[in-house]
């Protein structure tokens, strides 16, 4: 069977401090970037459950001003700050270990592709900034199926771009709700555990569990 490994990118691939620096300082409270991503995050299922689509982007801005409001008593955010914000998505760093992690991955054969829930213009960006684009055999964003994980067709649209089954593919990222997305197409899974990430019990357990990248090629090295 083919080696085919589908990787998220924020928080998984790529080191949100930056942008969780930037969030905190600009509203002046430890945990507004832990209260944006949360609703970020709840923004973007809501938009799909009804069926719409709006650009990640654009619900990032709107979660931010959101806890604004909470935080800091205003919402609207300025077009300046909201571009700091910007640039430091754009510049994301990967996270120490993917690098080698990719590179050992490659090494034993495997097809590797990202799946993200941003823009295609910010994930090409980012991936440039962090000079890993050339590990991944296709970089694709949820804006093609206009629909965000976990909903099913994102899943099924990159297991169609690498020209394969969603069964033969593994799905990595350090975010249960995004595995058990990829579980109910039929993928397995792989739970990556950044710091302050947790499983929990209500989804599908994950096929494998590894601290970083690192530990994931090893624990993948031996898989059919």
């Amino acid at each position: 069977m083919a080696r085919l490994a589908v990787f998220d990118m924020n928080e998984t691939t790529l080191d949100l401090a930056p942008v969780r620096a930037e969030i905190n300082r600009q509203l002046g409270h430890s945990g507004a970037a832990g209260m944006w991503f949360s609703r970020l995050l709840g923004l973007s299922m809501a938009i799909t459950a009804t069926g719409d689509y709006k650009p990640f982007t654009q619900l990032a801005r709107t979660a931010m001003g959101s806890v604004a409001d909470s935080v800091a008593g205003f919402d609207a955010i300025s077009d300046e700050n909201w571009q700091r914000v910007v640039d430091a998505i754009l510049t994301l760093p990967p996270h120490p270990d993917v690098a080698n992690g990719l590179v050992s991955l490659i090494a034993d054969g495997w097809r590797l592709f990202a799946l993200t829930n941003s823009t295609q213009a910010a994930v090409e960006a980012q991936l440039a900034s962090g000079n890993i684009a050339d590990l991944f055999e296709a970089v694709v964003s949820v804006e093609a199926v206009q629909t965000f994980k976990p909903s099913p067709a994102p899943y099924h649209h990159i297991a169609a771009v690498a020209g394969v089954e969603p069964s033969d593919m593994w799905m990595v990222a350090a975010h249960d709700w995004d595995l058990a997305g990829a579980k109910a197409v039929g993928m397995r899974t792989a739970f990556i555990s950044r710091p302050g990430a947790r499983f929990l019990d209500v989804f599908p357990a994950a096929d494998v569990t590894a601290a970083d990248f690192t530990d994931l090629a090893v624990k993948l090295a031996d898989v059919a």
